[in-house]
């Protein structure tokens, strides 16, 4: 049986990579990942929080954890390379490349244990976590009818997204996706969003999204959010995310869509109720 071993990227020390070396390098030895193996991969040459490696081995080794901590230089992987032993990683970008580049023919297994928002983590598109799921009964019925025949009239035809806002005087309005500088900017000169998958480069985009018109509309009308209900016939993009956790909104409902990045952590850390319209 092959000896197991751990490699891993470790930038900065934190919990999370003490509980991940707790549960995959405990009497092991364990390697880590050092500036030789990622020097031509630009998000991590970005990466400015990034710690000595060999700091980080010194201070890993201190924990007790494993039977012995080195950095992995090109040098140390060809060496583990040919010893063939089992290895455990991260599962994440880095770990991906260095497993090509220098054990093709090791057993690999992948944790995914969550330890930095790496290039794959960022554009995955998750499941929304709802707090509860409703249907649309007469207290919201109003918004997503509202929020419905907006999606309807919207010219961005892949994303049709509307929203309805409920103020906390009684008071309603609704929006949908609308493209800038003229709604059918997209139309004359493209769409910019043709270029990338969904979930990706949200931030490149000619319009201005239901959730966000609603709140700028708000802002400028001196209409106060504290409190609001707001309806989104999709979850929100991570931007729309952090508007309506600033914006005060006490209650968010969805019918459908995904989850980017850090959108669900957001509003769940600003206290808001997030709830699933079914059907």
């Amino acid at each position: 049986m092959s000896e197991q071993v751990t490699v891993a990227y470790v930038p900065v020390l934190h919990e999370g990579y003490r509980r991940f070396l707790e549960a995959h390098a405990k009497g092991r030895r364990a390697f880590v990942i050092g500036p030789e193996l990622y020097e031509d991969y630009r998000p991590l040459a970005k990466d400015v929080r990034r710690l000595d490696p060999a700091l980080v081995a010194e201070a890993i080794d201190a924990w007790g954890l494993c039977s012995e901590v080195a950095v992995l230089d090109v040098a140390t992987a060809t060496q583990l390379a040919a010893e063939g032993p089992t290895i455990t990683l991260p599962d994440e970008d880095v770990s991906y490349q260095v497993v090509e580049r220098f054990f093709p023919r090791c057993q690999v297994f992948y944790a995914s244990a969550f330890l930095r928002w790496d290039k794959t983590k960022s554009v995955r598109l998750l499941e929304p976590e709802a707090a509860r799921s409703a249907t649309a009964d007469e207290l919201i019925e109003e918004l997503v009818d509202a929020a419905d025949r907006e999606a309807a009239k919207s010219l961005d035809w892949w994303r049709q997204v509307g929203a309805a806002i409920r103020f906390a005087d009684g008071t309603t309005a609704s929006a949908a996706n609308e493209h800038n500088p003229h709604r059918l900017s997209a139309y004359a000169v493209g769409d910019p969003r043709s270029n990338f998958y969904k979930g990706v480069h949200l931030e490149i985009s000619t319009a201005t999204h239901a959730e966000a018109r609603l709140i700028a509309e708000a802002a400028r009308a001196g209409t106060p959010t504290e409190g609001a209900v707001m309806y989104v016939t999709d979850f929100p993009c991570p931007p729309c995310a952090k508007l309506i956790a600033g914006a005060g909104v006490a209650r968010l409902y969805f019918r459908a869509g995904y989850a980017v990045a850090d959108g669900q952590d957001v509003l769940d850390f600003a206290g808001v109720e997030v709830v699933q319209v079914a059907g």
